[in-house]
């Protein structure tokens, strides 16, 4: 429970923008909406959509957090959108891990891998996936803190940071010229260990 009270502490929730919102704004179109890989019928299924747009991570710019890097910037206005896309990636891809697909947030939601997963996020240094590792790891990519990223460069360090995510052990495979290359994917996955068997 340590886990949820630290995360619960220091978390912003932006939930109320659609919490009891009836009608949010969705078109009421015979297209279909796509959340995600899932598709919804905007016409019938819009407290579905609503329910899984919420149980999506949401990160976005934030300020007052501890300096990055002991001295650095205390918000990532201006500069960290790139990151905070990042983040939402890393934590989609945990939620699918945690969670399941189908899993569905609630406000008061206390399901220990939720919180685990807020927790790895949290804007402090100690935070794996914190805005502040993603800035300092991106100094060995090129980048000074407080500089804005590119999505190759948050995808190295998102590479980079996953390694030391015992939890998870999820694999972040970068691919280039718009290339993917299934046996390199499987080569990486492999080559961590973080399967018995191949691919």
């Amino acid at each position: 429970m340590a886990t949820f009270d630290a995360a619960l502490s220091s978390a912003t929730f932006t939930y109320d923008l659609l919490v009891g919102s009836e009608d949010f704004d969705l078109p009421k179109t015979e297209q279909p909406v796509w959340v995600i890989g899932n598709e919804y019928s905007a016409l019938y299924d819009r407290n579905e959509i609503k329910e899984d747009i919420l149980t999506r991570f949401w990160f976005s710019y934030r300020k007052g957090f501890a300096p990055i890097g002991g001295t650095g910037p205390v918000t990532d206005a201006h500069w960290g959108c790139m990151l905070r896309c990042g983040q939402m990636i890393m934590s989609e891809a945990m939620s699918r891990l945690h969670l399941g697909r189908k899993w569905r947030w609630k406000v008061d939601c206390k399901d220990p891998a939720y919180w685990k997963i807020i927790s790895m996020f949290q804007d402090q240094k100690g935070c794996l996936f914190s805005i502040h590792q993603i800035a300092m790891m991106g100094v060995t990519e090129g980048k000074e803190i407080g500089k804005w990223f590119g999505p190759n460069t948050v995808a190295q360090v998102l590479r980079k940071l996953a390694i030391y995510d015992e939890w998870s052990r999820l694999v972040v495979h970068v691919a280039m010229d718009n290339t993917v290359i299934v046996d390199d994917i499987s080569k990486a996955v492999v080559d961590t260990g973080h399967v018995d068997t191949e691919c």
